[in-house]
């Protein structure tokens, strides 16, 4: 009687082992296998490009000769207002432009907002006009400290802005093609319902150094996989600002970033969530509009602390998502203890353990082809043995990083820092 007990109790397992693993590939990991979903033809039109200029008045930018005419009946291209931030030196300032110029879209300009002084801006803006057609090159106050440095830049180069539609990215990202500006800006022409077009960027993971590089590219691609799969889901809640495309007269009909003005992060997340819906919303993601973005020596740094910011600002954000994920990290552990415990307490009887080995095995292999498969869509590292083993470490690693980082998640509101200041 006994061992028949025993012999029921390790079925029991087993068939929670099973359940749990079919509940994980079918519901829990739903994002990430649509993300193998992702379209992969671009949208190209040959045409001139022009590049715009500014200097900080209060006069409308002046247009290049060659930039065909906003009013041009002949022209169905909306205009568009590539806005990016800049931190980094001329030289790579220098090369993000040449490839802009390169771009296969006939209609747009480029508004670059330097994090530097009036004095530096300046000189940047009259070096450029000798290289470029016309640039508009402007500045971020510098008594600005004590406000969000990017919202302000963004708020700055989109109040400068003519285009219908707004693309902000950062100067030191690397474009895919030329089609980068044609693919971003598809969902708009095809649709004048859509108001947001989601793009994506990475990291260049070859920046990332230390013994943690891969769990670090394994982490971020889960994170992204599930904000981009919930979208193809129809349920947008976050974007990537560095890759991002949006009405000009959304941003001012949704106030902009006021509604996050005492946080210094959630230009992209926060943002997105406010205005995002399922009908207004599209995914531009293929290998013509992947941007990957250079850190350079400070690409761990960098990495932390954004990761820092995104856990900080999920508390406004939908929970369903982190549910989900949650589940994916909690189901690890219940279908590998469950099927150890099904195989120890069936012993000296050798088929649960066998039966139970034979299930994990398929169930580690599943999700390894799944996310190769992601990460070959998103450019990330094609992990394989290692990917059974983060998703176990995750959870740990999660309360890891939470408790680090938990004395500096002050900084992130913007009184804080002025009051430290």
């Amino acid at each position: 009687m006994f061992s028949l007990q025993i012999a029921i109790i390790s079925w029991i397992l087993f068939g929670v082992q099973i359940l749990t693993m079919l509940a994980l590939l079918i519901f829990v990991l739903r994002p990430l296998r649509l993300i193998m979903r992702l379209p992969i033809e671009a949208y190209c039109q040959e045409g001139e490009t022009a590049i715009v200029e500014e200097t900080p008045s209060d006069e409308e930018p002046a247009i290049a000769e060659e930039t065909p005419s906003d009013e041009d009946p002949a022209i169905p291209f909306p205009k568009v207002s590539v806005v990016a931030y800049s931190t980094v030196n001329e030289e790579t300032l220098t090369e993000f432009l040449k490839s802009v110029c390169t771009q296969d879209y006939p209609n747009f300009e480029v508004i670059v907002v330097c994090d530097a002084s009036f004095e530096a801006s300046g000189i940047l803006s009259e070096k450029y006009e000798e290289l470029f057609k016309k640039v508009y090159v402007t500045f971020i106050p510098p008594g600005s400290h004590n406000l969000s440095r990017r919202k302000l830049a963004l708020t700055i180069g989109i109040k400068a802005s003519k285009g219908e539609i707004v693309l902000t990215t950062v100067a030191n990202a690397v474009l895919p093609s030329e089609s980068w500006i044609s693919t971003m800006v598809k969902p708009f022409i095809q649709d004048p319902s859509i108001e947001l077009s989601l793009g994506y960027s990475h990291p260049d993971y070859q920046e990332i150094g230390g013994p943690g590089r891969y769990y670090k590219e394994f982490f971020a691609l889960l994170t992204d996989a599930r904000w981009i799969g919930y979208a193809l889901m129809k349920k947008p809640y976050r974007g990537d600002g560095f890759n991002l495309a949006f009405l000009r007269d959304t941003f001012f009909r949704c106030k902009g970033y006021s509604k996050t003005m005492h946080l210094h992060s959630g230009e992209d997340d926060l943002f997105v969530n406010d205005i995002a819906n399922s009908y207004n919303t599209a995914v531009a993601i293929s290998p013509e509009s992947i941007l990957t973005i250079r850190w350079g020596e400070t690409a761990n740094r960098i990495f932390n602390l954004r990761r820092s910011q995104y856990d900080f600002t999920a508390r406004w954000l939908p929970l369903g998502p982190f549910v989900r994920a949650g589940l994916a990290s909690t189901s690890q552990w219940v279908v590998l203890l469950a099927g150890v415990a099904a195989a120890l307490i069936a012993l000296p009887n050798l088929i649960p353990a066998i039966a139970c080995a034979a299930i994990w095995l398929a169930f580690i292999i599943s999700e390894s082809v799944t996310y190769r498969k992601a990460s070959d869509k998103l450019e990330a590292t094609r992990l394989s043995w290692q990917v059974p083993l983060f998703w176990l470490i995750k959870p740990l690693n999660n309360l890891y990083f939470r408790a680090v980082h938990r004395s500096s998640r002050f900084k992130n509101f913007t009184w804080q820092r002025h009051k430290l200041s």
